[in-house]
C-alpha cells in the first residue's frame, strides 16, 4: 500500500509539473506566434501590391527560388518607399489638398463611399493623431453611481452659463471604437497619472493589462482650451 501511494504521489507531481510547464510555454509562445502571424499577413499584403509592379522587370527569372525571394523583397521595399512618399506628401499643404480632392471624388461613388468611409473611420480611430487627441485619462462614475469607468478627456466646451464642461469619451472595453460621449463638470472627474497609451492598453485587453496602482493628479489645463473656472 505505501508503495502504491508513493507511486500515485509521484504521478500526481509529474502531471502537475507538466501542466505548469506546458501552460508557461503556451503563454510565452502564443503571443510570439500571433505576432509572427500578423507580421506575415502584413508582409504578404504589402508584397501583394508590389509584385505586379516588379514582375514585368523580373518576370523571366522569377521562377527560380532564390530569385523569387529577392523579387519579393524588392516588391516589399518598393511598397515601403511608396508608403513613405505618401506620408511625405501628406505632410505638405499641397499634398493634403490633393488627398482631400481624391477623397471627395471617392465619396461621390455610391458603393465606394460606404466602404471607404467605414474604413477611414476605423483607421482614424487607431491612428496616432486620434490617440494624441485624448488629453488625459480620468475615472468617472459610469454607468451608475459608485462604479468607476476609465475615460479619456478630449477637450472642454463652455455651456451657456459660462461653465466649462469636459468632453469625456467613455469607450467600450475590448472594442474602444464604440462608447459614450459625456459632458461633465470638473468635480465629477478623477484625473489620474495613467498615460493615454496605458489607458488604451487597459481597455483593449479588457483590464488584463492595467496599472497595479494609480494616483490622482491635479486638474491639468488643456492646451488650446480655456482654463476651467472655479
Amino acid at each position: 500500500m505505501p508503495v502504491k501511494q508513493s507511486t500515485k504521489e509521484i504521478v500526481s507531481k509529474v502531471g502537475a509539473h507538466l501542466r505548469t510547464r506546458l501552460l508557461s510555454g503556451i503563454l510565452v509562445l502564443v503571443p510570439l506566434a500571433i505576432t509572427l502571424f500578423i507580421l506575415r499577413v502584413c508582409f504578404e499584403f504589402i508584397t501583394g501590391f508590389g509584385l505586379p509592379l516588379v514582375r514585368p522587370w523580373f518576370g523571366e527569372i522569377s521562377e527560380h527560388g532564390l530569385t523569387q525571394y529577392v523579387v519579393t523583397l524588392i516588391a516589399a521595399a518598393l511598397m515601403l518607399v511608396l508608403i513613405y512618399a505618401t506620408g511625405v506628401i501628406t505632410a505638405h499643404i499641397v499634398g493634403r489638398r490633393l488627398i482631400r480632392l481624391g477623397e471627395s471624388l471617392l465619396l461621390k461613388l455610391p458603393v465606394v463611399k460606404s466602404i471607404y468611409s467605414a474604413t477611414r473611420q476605423v483607421v482614424d480611430t487607431f491612428s496616432a493623431a486620434s490617440l494624441g487627441s485624448s488629453r488625459a485619462v480620468v475615472f468617472v462614475e459610469f454607468p451608475r453611481p459608485g462604479a468607476l469607468a476609465p475615460a479619456f478627456v478630449t477637450g472642454i466646451t463652455v455651456d451657456p452659463d459660462g461653465k466649462p464642461l469636459y468632453r469625456v469619451f467613455v469607450p467600450a472595453a475590448v472594442n474602444p471604437t464604440s462608447g459614450f460621449l459625456l459632458f461633465l463638470p470638473q468635480e465629477q472627474l478623477q484625473f489620474t497619472d495613467i498615460s493615454v497609451e496605458d489607458g488604451v492598453k487597459m481597455l483593449v485587453s479588457g483590464g488584463t493589462i492595467a496599472p497595479k496602482q494609480y494616483a490622482r493628479v491635479a486638474t491639468p489645463v488643456l492646451p488650446s482650451e480655456p482654463p476651467p473656472k472655479a
